[in-house]
């Protein structure tokens, strides 16, 4: 217990600070949105302008969030995440597969590439409808939709960090003995986490929208379903509440992504820095 203490105790304090700077600025932004509201439509009251058809106030999002806070709680948030956490993990299954496959062959680089951009540059409707009449309407196909939102930037981040291993030390390496998949192992791997991480904070942010996308496409529960049950019904306050849970749930998943990284690339940040100040902005 002792050598576990002595050794997350110096990275604790940083922990602490990446997870309390990222609520506090989400909490910062949420509460500077709905304050510029409030006095927006405050403004717009002495004008004698109603704009509440366009901008509910936040009174009225509070009230929706309680009218329908059972069903977002038990239903609609527990699915949205369930295909979003599904689909992440695929993406990053996949994406590091494929960055594998391009670092170790030209030939399989030279054919793979091609496709990964061409599957960015085909509209993701066009696929999400193709997906929901191949394999209905279950959780599959929303599944399928965060996965093609997230693998790009996972495998392209993934594979840039590949190539940008030390040539100096894959040299030492081969001259030490090391084969193809020692040298990989001990060189290229690590070399590419950081970049890996930088691919996968990004695709942590699209995979709640690509879930959502789905999800409007067609599904039964879901934060999509209840944004386009509340577009449809011209509810804007049921609406906004749930763009509100979309970024919140987009902003916890980063934070968990910067939490990992920290655990897992400790000497990386304590190789390249004094002490650790968080990837990005923290």
């Amino acid at each position: 217990m002792s050598d576990i203490l002595r050794r997350w105790m110096p990275i604790l304090p940083d922990m602490i600070r990446v997870i309390v700077l990222s609520i506090i600025a989400g909490l910062t932004l949420l509460l500077f949105s709905l304050g510029t509201l409030q006095l927006y439509q405050e403004a717009a009251a002495v004008e004698n302008l109603s704009f509440e058809h366009i901008f509910p106030s936040p009174g009225d999002m509070v009230e929706a969030w309680q009218a329908h806070e059972t069903r977002l709680i038990e239903e609609h948030i527990p699915e949205t995440m369930w295909e979003t956490l599904a689909g992440l993990a695929i993406a990053i299954v996949l994406g590091l597969l494929i960055a594998a496959l391009m670092d170790f062959s030209p030939l399989l680089r030279w054919i793979l590439y091609p496709l990964l951009v061409i599957s960015q540059t085909i509209p993701i409707f066009a696929i999400a409808i193709l997906l929901i009449l191949v394999f209905g309407f279950g959780s599959g196909p929303k599944i399928m939709v965060v996965v093609l939102f997230c693998f790009f930037p996972v495998t392209l981040n993934t594979f840039t960090g590949l190539q940008s291993a030390d040539p100096e030390l894959l040299s030492l390496l081969r001259a030490m003995g090391a084969n193809a998949r020692q040298t990989w192992i001990k060189a290229r791997l690590p070399a590419a986490m950081p970049s890996f991480f930088s691919g996968l904070r990004i695709a942590a942010t699209y995979s709640v929208v690509g879930a959502i996308f789905g999800e409007y496409i067609t599904a039964e529960r879901g934060l999509g379903v209840f944004l386009k049950r509340s577009y449809g019904s011209y509810r804007l306050d049921q609406a906004y509440v749930a763009i509100i849970l979309t970024a919140l749930l987009s902003l916890m998943l980063v934070v968990l992504v910067n939490l990992v990284e920290r655990l897992a690339l400790r000497w990386y940040y304590t190789s390249r820095r004094t002490s650790w100040r968080g990837p990005g902005i923290y």
